[in-house]
């Protein structure tokens, strides 16, 4: 489909592409990192908040 006029329409914009980007990075990152301990001790996930308010 790729090329139709209707496709495009819904195609996301360049800057939704920039911050879908930026985001990844930054879970991959600042996130990713802590998330195991995260889960295994069930507690607020602190470091991922700190890196989204540094953002």
């Amino acid at each position: 489909m790729a090329g139709s006029a209707d496709f495009d329409l819904y195609r996301p914009s360049e800057e939704h592409d920039m911050l879908r980007d930026t985001v990844r990075s930054l879970a991959e990152a600042k996130i990713t990192p802590f998330a195991a301990a995260v889960d295994e001790e069930g507690r607020f996930p602190q470091e991922a908040l700190d890196a989204l308010v540094a953002a």
